[in-house]
């Protein structure tokens, strides 16, 4: 039983790792996502879209 424990204390470990390793990537790729709508899909002047 002792076996069994250590085994699934570490895989434990390795899923909360992948998951943080997950969200991270989500978080990267929607900074990513909003730096090119912010500096490439924006007009170069704000007032002009505004009136």
């Amino acid at each position: 039983m002792d076996e069994r424990e250590k085994r699934l204390k570490d895989t434990d470990r390795t899923a909360g790792f992948n998951m943080m390793k997950f969200v991270a990537i989500i978080f990267v790729i929607a900074l990513a996502i909003a730096a090119v709508w912010f500096f490439v899909l924006t007009p170069a002047d704000p007032n002009a879209v505004s009136g």
